[in-house]
């Protein structure tokens, strides 16, 4: 089968990527948007190489392309019903890409993003996941009341070194979220030069606050029992 959906998020994890998009469908001559579509590869935990998501042109698809990628089927995921396996022989095909201000046209308003009493914002236990929101998604795209980032470096005795920590904070539905970022275009664009280690933290306001977009994902269980979540893609117009 083949999906033509729009590019939302394509993170990176593990130097693989992680691809999400709202698919779209043409009726009458006009295009149309679809659910959330998550392209995984059949191998790893479905974290896609870079070799399976290059288009004809040899080029990566970058957030808010709209592509045509072969699929093989539905992943059977419960926790994230997105998932569709990708055909790796197939070369996604590049189809145009939309201007950053019709973004509204597809924002979502869920109640909370996977809310559970007595549990941190950042995480939701396997077990509760699925039941936090009906119909559920793992994925979506919202609009934050505020939000600015937080940065630093420090040991991190799981990781066994230094790491760098990119957070973004932000109101949203009443509560105040403060989720990982996965957006490999943030160093670039607001997280340059990053404090050294074991320097106080650097807070920092997006330049446009008001047209803020953004992507939050839920990511697979952890060893731990909980999923994380996850800011995947920072978008300002």
């Amino acid at each position: 089968m083949k999906k033509t959906f729009l590019v939302l998020a394509n993170s990176i994890r593990r130097g693989c990527h992680c691809i999400a998009g709202r698919e779209m469908f043409q009726r009458d001559g006009k295009w149309f948007y679809g659910p959330w579509v998550r392209p995984v590869s059949q191998t790893g935990e479905g974290e896609v190489r870079t070799s399976e998501c290059l288009c004809e042109n040899g080029s990566q698809p970058a957030i808010l392309d709209v592509v045509e990628a072969t699929l093989t089927g539905k992943q059977d995921c419960a926790h994230q019903p997105e998932n569709y396996m990708i055909d790796s022989s197939v070369r996604w095909h590049k189809i145009g890409t939309i201007p950053g201000n019709s973004l509204g046209v597809i924002e979502e308003t869920p109640a909370h993003l996977w809310l559970h009493p007595g549990t941190r914002t950042d995480r939701i236990h396997s077990g509760v996941a699925v039941t936090s929101l009906a119909p559920f998604q793992s994925l979506y795209l919202i609009r934050p009341a505020t939000l600015h980032f937080r940065i630093w470096e420090a040991d991190d005795e799981f990781r066994g070194g230094p790491h760098k920590n990119r957070r973004a904070i932000f109101m949203y539905g009443g509560t105040e979220y403060n989720l990982p970022i996965t957006d490999p275009t943030m160093d670039a664009r607001y997280f340059r030069p990053f404090p050294a280690l074991n320097q106080p933290p650097k807070e920092i306001a997006p330049t446009n606050p008001a047209n803020c977009f953004l992507v939050v994902s839920l990511a697979a269980p952890f060893k731990d029992g909980y999923h994380y979540k996850v800011v995947a893609t920072v978008l300002e117009y």
